[in-house]
């Protein structure tokens, strides 16, 4: 009896083992919003002019701050003094006396009397250059530096000088100070009154791009109402998409006004003590305090431009969702 012989068979290849996917898997999908498009390109540009203008004006804000600070500050040490010429009194005389007065006065740093003939070129832009202003009873003035930290009692020093000196007359520079104050105060709100409307240029033009984008993907929008997608996943998605445009932006304007700054304070003419120049210079350059205050304000540029995205953009996909849908 012949024996069967039984060919071995070969055994299948193992498959794979396949782990099913747990609910805890995150799943990466395709954003709703796709990338480049036309209104979303629009919207970068209108935002990153939006940020440069914005830079612009804060730094223009805080320029003009520091730079009336610093006029405040030297119309504050500077006093003048004038002696008008009184009949019976020599007038060269009493502005020695005067000089003594002032050196022996606590608080007082520097003296400088001004003589006839500077006075007369101080008062040539309203009377013009004539040889008869020579002839004219011109006041004569002293310049006072004081010390800021340790300045002179000026009600001491005017009863001093009234006593001693007829004619005498300090003049402290307040109204010039007050003045330039209130100049300094409109011009602040200026800025703010630039900052409130770029703002709320950027706001429209954030409705305008989300209802571009809307209206572009309704179809994907409708889709993913019939698959079961709730309003508040696709609010979520579609101001997801604005929140990184506006932040991109932002950052771009803001760094673009920095630059332009820092070449007004580098390249801007030097020679101006008190100038925009030396402001800028005085903003980029600060001692360390004050220069982080100053980054921290042109950083809240790129955050505002976020939240106001943010804010605009889901309220606006909200309406649109349940007006539509």
């Amino acid at each position: 009896m012949t024996a069967i012989r039984k060919e071995p068979t070969l055994a299948a290849p193992p498959k794979a083992a396949v782990a099913p996917r747990s609910e805890s898997q995150p799943r990466y999908a395709a954003p709703i919003m796709p990338e480049g498009t036309v209104a979303g390109r629009s919207l970068l540009l209108v935002v990153v002019l939006m940020s440069y203008l914005a830079c612009l004006a804060l730094a223009g804000v805080l320029i003009i701050s520091q730079a009336v600070s610093t006029w405040s500050a030297d119309i504050a040490r500077e006093l003048t003094l004038q002696i008008r010429p009184v009949e019976g009194s020599n007038v060269d005389t009493e502005v020695e006396k005067a000089y003594v007065i002032l050196q022996s006065t606590r608080g007082v740093t520097s003296l400088r009397i001004i003589d006839k003939a500077k006075a007369a070129e101080l008062l040539e832009p309203w009377l013009g250059s004539m040889p008869v202003i020579e002839d004219l009873p011109i006041p004569r003035m002293i310049a006072i530096q004081t010390d800021p930290n340790n300045p002179p009692d000026l009600a001491a020093l005017r009863s001093a000088l009234a006593a001693e000196i007829p004619g005498a007359e300090l003049d402290t520079h307040q109204q010039w100070q007050a003045q330039l104050s209130r100049t300094a105060d409109t011009l602040r709100w200026i800025g703010y009154g630039v900052l409130a409307i770029i703002t709320v240029a950027t706001a429209a033009v954030t409705v305008f791009a989300t209802r571009a984008a809307i209206a572009a993907n309704r179809n994907i929008v409708e889709v993913l109402h019939l698959v079961g997608a709730r309003d508040r996943f696709i609010a979520g998605q579609v101001q997801w998409h604005f929140v990184k445009l506006a932040f991109r932006a932002g950052i771009i304007g803001t760094v673009a006004g920095a630059i332009s700054v820092a070449l007004l304070a580098l390249v801007g003419p030097g020679n101006v003590p008190g100038g925009l120049t030396a402001a800028s210079r005085a903003l980029i350059f600060a001692p360390t305090t004050f220069a982080l205050q100053n980054y921290a304000l042109f950083l809240l540029i790129p955050i505002v431009a976020v939240v106001v995205s943010l804010v605009t953009s889901r309220v606006t996909v909200m309406r649109i969702l349940s007006e539509v849908l």
